[in-house]
């Protein structure tokens, strides 16, 4: 679609997910928060990694004990400090 006196082409349009680059969001940090996911830990273990989006490793978390109890003590660790993925994505946020 050029303008046939000015011989312009108007740019292409922007990719699709455009506004969530625009607007600075970081696409390695999930939108899940942090402070779910450490009561969950405490009183439900399991449950955290269905709220994640982890269902196959939740069931062997379940089948497991949370791997004898050192799987749950390494989520702790990495759930409260930050490092806890969702599908790559770390889960920063504490609200």
């Amino acid at each position: 679609m050029s303008d046939s006196n000015t011989g312009f082409t108007p740019p292409p349009a922007p990719p699709v997910n455009y506004s969530e680059v625009a607007n600075g969001s970081n696409s390695e940090v999930s939108d899940k928060t942090i402070l779910p996911v450490v009561p969950f830990l405490i009183l439900l273990p399991t449950v955290h990694r269905f709220y994640v989006g982890k269902i196959g490793t939740g069931l062997l978390f379940l089948f497991t004990f949370g791997g004898i109890g050192l799987w749950w003590i390494y989520d702790v660790i990495v759930s409260i400090t930050g490092n806890f993925t969702k599908q790559g994505r770390k889960i920063t946020r504490w609200t």
